[in-house]
């Protein structure tokens, strides 16, 4: 992986956690009132990071950081078409579509740690991934519960 420079760094931080805000704050709009987009949008949001988080698996599998024999390919496909798949489940009960992505987040989570264990990735990054995972995690899971 690519040593990042102190402001580089920095800036994945700031961007990384930025990016868990969007349930936080669709549980502030819809206290303003009910906005019924607003439950699509939080789920869709939480398919759309799943995929960016399957590409990385991806690109890991692609520029060969990631150890022989991994199975990247597979499961970075799969990780995208569950989330995607989750968007109609969303029909029949959104809370459940909502726990689920955050399955699917904790799948890719524990991809991770293998890679980490592997060296494929750095310490630093596992962390800031797993503080990602855990905030958006339990934002999509506030959503299903008060959304």
């Amino acid at each position: 992986m690519k040593n990042l420079n102190p402001f580089q760094h920095r800036q994945a931080m700031r961007l990384t956690y930025a990016g868990i805000l969007p349930p936080w704050i669709a549980l502030g709009l819809e206290q303003v009132g009910s906005l019924y987009w607003l439950d699509l949008a939080v789920l869709t949001y939480g398919a759309v990071i799943a995929s960016f988080i399957c590409g990385m698996h991806w690109a890991t599998f692609m520029y060969k950081t990631a150890p022989d024999g991994s199975h990247l390919l597979l499961t970075s496909n799969a990780g995208a078409l569950a989330a995607w798949a989750l968007v109609p489940v969303s029909i029949l009960s959104m809370p459940l579509a909502l726990v689920l992505m955050v399955g699917v987040l904790a799948l890719l989570l524990a991809i991770d740690r293998q890679l980490l264990a592997a060296g494929a990735i750095e310490p630093w990054f596992w962390t800031l991934r797993r503080n990602a995972t855990i905030g958006l995690g339990a934002g999509l899971l506030a959503w299903a519960v008060l959304g």
